[in-house]
């Protein structure tokens, strides 16, 4: 009797202890379902919040950069660039306009292509300050010189580097310094062929007169 209350304990305690275990498994289970959602959700938050400072900033520079490029070549009114640069990085970058516009004091500037690409941009969502890479690039530049000067044609542009340095103030970006980090920086040829490029000069070929026999009787 005795033997057979102890296989009913012993079978009895067996199944508690397969019905905790079941328990526990699915505990676990749920557990590890609840925190791979919430890293799933965690990551969804961190890159959309990343990519939309990323975008804000890679905004800013490629609207602001030719802002002041156009007011260094057609010498425009600095009060637009209020909008992307802080007072202070517009008064601390005049000597720097000045230097860069003085080939072309006077001149009548009609057109030109302007390109800046980016090459480091690294803003993480709590960062308040950054820095932006980037080489700027004035191709193609269109006008006249005052006939004084007793220049021809519209002096060229030198690429430039620049470390641009962002700041975050009341939740919006600016660029709130223009750091110049070399003059004619090595660019890398375009993987695809430039549509501003001058075409290469080609002489064409003028045929040779063929000889014409004279009828003979």
């Amino acid at each position: 009797m005795a033997q057979k209350r102890k296989a009913s304990e012993i079978r009895a305690a067996r199944k508690q202890l397969r019905a905790v275990t079941s328990v526990r498994r699915s505990v676990f289970y749920f557990m590890r379902a609840i925190l791979t959602v919430l890293a799933v959700a965690t990551l969804c938050i961190f890159s959309f919040l990343s990519a939309a400072r990323i975008s804000n900033a890679y905004i800013l520079v490629n609207e602001g950069m030719p802002l002041r490029a156009e007011c260094i070549l057609k010498n425009s009114s600095v009060n637009d660039l209020a909008a992307y640069f802080t007072s202070g990085c517009i008064g601390d970058d005049s000597l720097q306009r000045e230097t860069s516009a003085a080939p072309y004091a006077g001149a009548m500037i009609s057109s030109y292509e302007y390109d800046l690409s980016i090459s480091n941009l690294h803003l993480l969502p709590w960062h308040v300050n950054t820095y932006v890479d980037a080489v700027e690039q004035i191709r193609t530049i269109r006008g006249s010189m005052p006939a004084e000067t007793g220049v021809t044609q519209i002096p060229d542009w030198m690429p430039r580097k620049y470390r641009l340095h962002l700041n975050k103030i009341d939740n919006r970006w600016y660029i709130a310094s223009i750091e110049l980090l070399e003059l004619n920086p090595k660019i890398d040829p375009p993987a695809t062929p430039d549509p501003y490029a001058d075409p290469i000069p080609m002489t064409t070929p003028t045929p040779a007169p063929t000889p014409t026999p004279f009828p003979t009787e």
